[in-house]
């Protein structure tokens, strides 16, 4: 089980009100705020995720993160909430066969293009 992870995004500090948006959803809420990091957590399980601005002037290297929601219903206000706050649609809410024969899904890229997942399986 993995109790948290770092996430690269060009500012922190600027890319937490995303990141509350779009989190919001899927049960986490920011806990802690630094210059440079940010942390949200799940209150029910206390996994979380930390924001990082890159050190030493190195570049962002998007990648994927998926997240467990608790229903489909999650997925859809994840997805909802990403593009509201300015994220990109990476794939509609939905039913992905091919991942597996319950796999439900959504991505959404955030400002860095990071593609970032609410899933079901």
């Amino acid at each position: 089980m993995i109790d948290h992870i770092g996430l690269f995004v060009a500012d922190a500090n600027e890319r937490a009100e995303f990141y509350a948006k779009l989190l919001a959803p899927l049960g986490y809420e920011k806990k802690h705020e630094f210059p440079g990091a940010v942390c949200f957590a799940n209150a029910e399980d206390g996994d979380s995720v930390w924001l990082e601005s890159p050190k030493d002037g190195n570049p962002v290297v998007p990648t994927h993160v998926a997240f467990r929601a608790k229903s489909e219903d999650a997925i859809k206000a994840f997805h909802e909430a990403g593009l509201a706050a300015g994220g990109v649609d990476n794939g509609q809410p939905g039913p992905r066969p091919n991942y597996g024969p319950t796999y439900y899904a959504a991505f959404i890229h955030d400002p860095d293009g990071n593609n970032i997942e609410a899933m079901l399986s």
